[in-house]
């Protein structure tokens, strides 16, 4: 048999925590306690996997609190070359791209069993914090990861391949080639995103070890930037829920990809049968590529 002792959600939106259902809430009563302890769980949570949500780094954040919306995200505004003396230039208004976004849901616990609590010897109710939000940000990561790698892709050239102890492929042949794609297309590229196992072939290829040693590039195991005289600096996001053999590359702030990040919300509850108390813990969000021309995937990268 299970009780439910306190329910609470967060709206991004307003920054605040509210007691009840989501969009029947009221401002949290500080005397109850059960609700407080859901608040306080769910805030501990969100707080340590905030840091871990890598892929958030590329892509716009739009925050709702309800679970379906449209959304208008400007995309490009076309300027008239060459206008003739006494010529009135053609209007050109700013272009909108509507994106419906029907949030979903991912959802962990936080158990403690009485067993687990009596006999242990350190914070264990820590650690279950600490797992759930590990995996929080593990799926929103795989999320992203999942829809930016739906862009269109470029052939490109394994950058691990090595013939007489230098690299065959220079990484940045393709690297360029991606930006010149978008940047035909209006969009000034920032960032590249990429696994860790893709990362170690480009950071060890001897192309790329020049420009580490000039200091046109900056790299470490978790990610690093480039520049290129006349193209932009580049940004890497390196997360383990991209494919191996892909590099991806793009415009956070066309945007290419943009994450709906709904309300999140904890319930504590008592299951006394089994004997352990629980919070369970829903996040509503879904991520959606919006400017296409924004964005290029390189396939064959590494292998």
């Amino acid at each position: 048999m299970e009780e439910v002792k306190g329910k609470v959600w967060y709206s991004p939106t307003a920054g605040k925590y509210y007691a009840g259902e989501l969009f029947e809430a009221q401002i949290i009563d500080v005397s109850d306690i059960s609700t407080i302890k859901a608040q306080v769980v769910l805030d501990e949570v969100l707080g340590v996997a905030r840091p871990q949500y890598n892929l958030r780094k590329v892509v716009r954040v739009v925050r709702m609190d309800a679970l379906t919306a449209r959304i208008d995200i400007a995309t490009t505004l076309t300027g008239q070359e060459k206008v003739p003396e006494l010529t009135e230039a053609p209007v050109s208004p700013q272009s909108y791209t509507a994106v419906n976004f029907d949030l979903w849901k991912n959802v962990v616990h936080v158990v403690v069993s009485d067993e687990a609590r009596k006999k242990a010897a350190h914070d264990i109710f820590r650690l279950q914090v600490e797992d759930a939000a590990k995996e929080l940000a593990r799926m929103e990561n795989k999320q992203i990861a999942a829809e930016l790698e739906t862009a269109t892709a470029i052939t490109g050239s394994n950058w691990g391949a090595i013939s007489g102890g230098v690299s065959t492929n220079n990484p940045f042949t393709d690297i360029l080639n991606a930006i010149t794609q978008i940047r035909e297309k209006g969009y000034e590229p920032d960032f590249m995103t990429i696994s860790p196992y893709a990362w170690s072939k480009f950071i060890t290829n001897t192309w790329v070890r020049d420009l580490v040693h000039s200091g046109l590039a900056k790299v470490t195991v978790s990610g690093g930037e480039f520049t290129l005289p006349g193209y932009p600096m580049i940004s890497v996001v390196v997360d383990a829920a991209l494919t191996p053999t892909l590099a991806i590359i793009g415009s956070s702030k066309a945007p290419a990809c943009v994450l709906g990040e709904g309300p999140s919300e904890a319930a504590h509850y008592r299951n006394e049968i089994a004997g352990y108390d629980a919070f369970i813990i829903r996040q509503w969000l879904m991520p959606k590529l919006v400017v296409a021309d924004a964005i290029r995937k390189i396939t064959g990268v590494a292998t």
